[in-house]
């Protein structure tokens, strides 16, 4: 009988100790298999750089290549991130094999329930292999991220990102102040199957010229991403608050609560559909208040690898010509911008805003926009003039004539005070009065153009481009510059 047992609490001894080590292979090849999904899915240069496996527990570490223009973003809030290349940032992951893991499990006590692995993993910025080392104090981890894989393969994850201040201790002119983010994700057995929430309690950037306040952003995700199958993901995300303010003027540029966008979208190969729904509660520009204010976006057949291609070009002829006029001229003489613009038409991409309502003081805003490419138009890519032959759009709107006037008139007033030394000398009540009288005749000369169309108290009119021409209510455009009803002002005197 003691023989028995014997032999019965050595089986399980060897068992035991032989299922942490089987299960740390399994683990190896699960990690490096997300590793690869989450690369391939999100086109993002994500790899394993370093992976020592143990008999009940690993280290690793996966390495994300930041692109320079995002490093040269970073750099003067974290300077610790340092100048090698390439930059990115590194993940260390410390794994506990199952089917038991000893580690605590982040919000619960000690379970029985068996897993496959626990990860404890820490991003911090730096280069390749920074984390194997020494890190010093500003180096510590920014985002900590605790996942359980279960027996069958799929996942579970929280993630914790620490509130912090930079540079700590008292504000200076340049400052990023961090209020912290947390959230949670679980993915499926094949990895086909993601769902997640992330809430992120604000951020505050400082510069010499402003700050730029953004407070409680609510995100949640369900992506499906089937074999052989277009990917498609639901996506919800609420802005409490977003917030621009100048030092100069010591006032708020522009502010928007209670942003929201719920968005649809389907990717089969490289190309992206997608329906999103805007709303919100209130929109204010310097001094003016709008809202509350619903859109409709539809995106169809959007090439996202040439778009990707355009994008990466214009940021780095960015890099080096950050004047948009001269930024132009270099893309448009290199013929780089037409070449790359082609790609991008070659799918007759198409993007149509409507249900556009936006509420004043005065009344409502409402507005539609359709444009789209013909790339069947095109005989010879890189061709700009033949590019500009494929455009087809239309647009629509109509807004109260008193808000309309106020706008026009506030634009008069600042290009008289920019161009013209006498009208800046002006005090304010009489140099807007005579802004009011020329705005009220320029408006006046469009509607006896019939570029607006006067309607009772609404002001409407209609656009349409077609074959390189653009039409305004019909008419091919000729419109009078308000600078020019403004030149004959050049001479007043107080």
């Amino acid at each position: 009988m003691k023989k028995a047992v014997c032999l019965v609490v050595g089986a399980l001894i060897v068992v035991c100790g032989l299922a942490p080590y089987g299960f740390g292979v399994r683990t190896e090849q699960t990690l490096t298999a997300l590793v690869q999904l989450t690369a391939d899915a999100w086109n993002i240069p994500l790899y394993t750089t370093h992976y020592t496996r143990g008999w009940f527990g690993s280290t690793a570490e996966t390495f994300l290549e930041l692109p320079p223009e995002m490093a040269a973003v970073l750099r003067p809030y974290l300077p610790h991130v340092p100048s090698a290349t390439p930059e990115g940032l590194t993940m260390a992951h410390h794994i506990q094999h199952g089917p038991f893991p000893l580690g605590v499990r982040l919000g619960v006590s000690l379970s029985l329930l068996p897993v496959q692995t626990m990860i404890i993993s820490s991003l911090v910025p730096g280069v390749l292999g920074s984390s194997r080392g020494f890190l010093p104090a500003a180096a510590l981890p920014a985002l900590q991220v605790y996942t359980t894989v279960f027996l069958h393969g799929a996942g579970r994850g929280h993630f914790v990102m620490s509130a912090f201040a930079y540079p700590p201790g008292a504000p200076t002119e340049a400052r990023l102040v961090w209020e912290g983010l947390h959230g949670d994700v679980t993915v499926d057995a094949n990895g086909h199957h993601v769902t997640g929430s992330l809430r992120a309690l604000g951020l505050k950037l400082a510069r010499q010229d402003g700050e730029f306040a953004l407070h409680d952003v609510v995100t949640r995700a369900n992506m499906s991403t089937a074999h052989r199958q277009p990917s498609r993901s639901d996506t919800f995300v609420r802005v409490g608050a977003i917030e621009m303010t100048s030092r100069t003027a010591n006032q708020s540029i522009w502010s928007m609560t209670g942003g929201e966008v719920r968005a649809l979208t389907t990717v089969a190969g490289e190309t992206l559909q997608a329906v999103a729904d805007v709303q919100l509660d209130t929109l204010r520009l310097a001094d003016v208040p709008y809202g509350p204010g619903t859109s409709h976006l539809e995106l169809r057949r959007l090439d996202i690898v040439a778009l990707a291609r355009l994008l990466r070009e214009v940021i780095a002829q960015w890099q080096d010509e950050p004047n948009i006029a001269s930024l132009w001229m270099r893309l448009l003489w290199s013929g780089d911008l037409p070449h790359l613009l082609s790609e991008v038409a070659r799918t007759h991409p198409e993007i149509a805003l409507t249900q556009m309502r936006l509420h004043t003081t005065d009344g409502e805003i409402h507005a539609s926009a359709q444009v789209r490419l013909h790339g069947s138009r095109l005989l010879a890519p890189g061709y700009l003039p033949q590019l500009l032959q494929s455009i087809d759009a239309k647009a629509e709107g109509e807004a109260p004539v008193s808000w309309v006037r106020a706008v026009v008139a506030a634009q008069v007033s600042k290009a008289m005070r920019a161009r013209n030394t006498v009208a800046a000398l002006l005090p304010a009540p009489v140099l807007n009065r005579l802004a009011a009288a020329i705005s009220d005749q320029y408006l006046r000369s469009l509607v006896e153009q019939e570029y607006l169309v006067l309607d009772g108290n609404t002001y409407k009119s209609k656009a349409r481009y077609i074959h390189g021409q653009l039409l305004v209510n019909g008419k091919p455009l000729a419109l009078p510059h308000a600078e020019a009803l403004v030149t004959p002002y050049d001479g007043i005197a107080p």
